[in-house]
């Protein structure tokens, strides 16, 4: 009868109480709280710099594009939207049969919750109909408010610019245009 007695004692000393199961859970919880918000933090930066990664590769395509066919193209974007556009800044004379004329044009939005900061004291403008053709979604992007054209020049110059990516979350990134060289650069909001 001893040895029977000797066993149970023995088995529960090795369970556990459900007040230290959840004592133990809240502390996981606790733990993963902590460590999931400079997780999401480090996933919204990367969004950020990912999107602010597309803009600056076209703007700097741009820039390439101009050179390439000796004529001035332009960037422009949707202040407090998602739309960018490039499209040349004239329409071409004459339309060619295997549509070279529309080779270049680009249109694209940023990711959701991510947008391009206002723009101060700049008034939108528009793109006409015929510089917008050939684009898939030429019709949305007709009465979009533009901002303000930054212009590429044939001879590797640009206009001066600067604007904002923002997400909802307070990330932002600067992109500035030179336009002695037409160089792109991007800063991190933080670093102002």
């Amino acid at each position: 009868m001893q040895r029977f007695i000797a066993r149970n004692k023995s088995a529960s000393h090795s369970a556990y109480t459900l007040v230290e199961v959840l004592l133990v859970m809240m502390i996981m919880v606790i733990l993963t709280s902590l460590a999931a918000s400079p997780l999401m933090q480090s996933w919204r930066d990367q969004r950020t710099g990912a999107a602010t990664e597309d803009v600056r590769a076209l703007l700097a395509g741009t820039r390439i594009l101009s050179l390439d066919r000796d004529e001035t193209w332009q960037f422009l974007y949707e202040p407090g939207g998602t739309h960018y556009l490039r499209v040349p800044q004239s329409a071409p004379t004459e339309e060619s049969a295997d549509g070279t004329a529309n080779r270049g044009k680009h249109s694209d939005t940023l990711p959701t919750e991510i947008t391009f900061g206002e723009s101060a004291g700049n008034a939108a403008s528009t793109v006409s109909s015929e510089l917008l053709n050939g684009l898939s979604n030429a019709s949305e992007l007709s009465g979009v408010p533009w901002s303000a054209p930054i212009l590429f020049y044939s001879d590797g110059t640009s206009s001066d610019a600067s604007f904002e990516i923002v997400d909802a979350y307070g990330n932002s990134r600067f992109i500035s245009v030179r336009d002695l060289t037409g160089g792109v650069t991007v800063r991190d909001g933080a670093s102002l």
